[in-house]
């Protein structure tokens, strides 16, 4: 059982929407305005001219995407992403660049605890299933958790996940759009039985920015344990909740954005040891990791890809 299994995993919350385009910048200056907003529903739906269910929903999305931060008393503060993103002064106040998904996605991983997310992207358990394939495998995962979940519930969110990354058939409507869809990472197909195949796309993330990158990688490099001062490629290519797996990136990839950051944006945090007998990374700079995370991308030059 893997570390993420023995944490109680969420199969809910959502209220069966995915993130819809607009939501996260809409939330994040309500919140502004009103940090307590959210805990009237009367006063949401009409701010945010949504439904109650919709309103949770959003909550639960711009809390599990690190836009918005929950406070002692149950309002709500910005986030990390939130104020590096969608503040005045932020990187991308209305999420129009690839770059910031992708570092939405990586917090929704790495952070958001989603047993769909964990599984596929976190483990790397799959790379091509079936919905039922994926429905069984999520119904194993609920089996460790103390109170049993119904099968309607394991269905939503099997449905939910694919959503967020997929959508059949792109309109006018953005009801069925979500802005994680734009990055590329799965696409569908059909057996010669007409089963429709979920794939996970492994090519050359598209938008994927070298210091987007290097904010991932010191991320990942923080979270370990506190005596681990280094990792090793492998680990950094197919480790639990790694760059290489949530990005899903080969080792070639990998190694690429690792070289190009090391003698870029983090010169000096990072070094890459590559021998004959081994292939680390280490972290010379450690610190708190939000803060350290936070603080280093404020003084990132502009986006630059490989």
């Amino acid at each position: 059982m893997s570390n993420i299994e023995e944490r109680a995993e969420r199969f809910s919350g959502h209220e069966s929407f995915i993130c819809r385009y607009g939501w996260l910048p809409k939330v994040y200056r309500a919140v502004l305005a009103d940090p307590r907003f959210l805990k009237d529903d009367e006063k949401a739906t009409q701010i945010l001219g949504i439904g109650r269910n919709m309103v949770r929903s959003i909550q639960f999305w711009s809390e599990s995407m690190g836009v918005l931060g929950v406070c002692a008393d149950g309002s709500h503060e910005p986030g990390l992403l939130g104020r590096l993103l969608l503040h005045d002064d932020g990187w991308d106040p209305y999420l129009e660049n690839l770059e910031s998904l992708w570092l939405l996605h990586w917090w929704l991983c790495t952070r958001g605890n989603l047993a769909a997310w964990n599984l596929v992207f976190g483990d790397g358990g799959m790379s091509r299933f079936e919905k039922r394939q994926l429905v069984d495998a999520l119904a194993a995962r609920g089996g460790y958790l103390k109170r049993s979940l119904a099968a309607t519930t394991i269905e939503q969110h099997a449905n939910i996940f694919c959503q967020t990354y997929l959508q059949h058939d792109r309109s006018g409507d953005d009801t069925s759009w979500c802005p994680l869809q734009n990055l590329g990472l799965m696409r569908s197909s059909r057996d010669e039985d007409s089963r429709v195949q979920f794939l996970v796309s492994t090519r050359s993330p598209i938008g994927l920015t070298l210091r987007a990158f290097a904010l991932a990688l010191v991320d990942f490099l923080q979270r370990q344990p506190a005596d681990a001062k280094s990792v090793s490629l492998q680990h950094c290519l197919a480790g639990t909740l790694s760059p290489g797996l949530v990005f899903r990136l080969d080792e070639v990839q990998l190694r690429l954005f690792i070289e190009s950051v090391e003698c870029g944006i983090l010169g000096g945090g990072v070094r890459f040891v590559d021998t004959a007998d081994t292939q680390t990374i280490v972290l010379e700079a450690r610190g708190v990791p939000n803060e350290y995370w936070f603080n280093q991308s404020k003084k990132m030059e502009a986006p630059t890809h490989v």
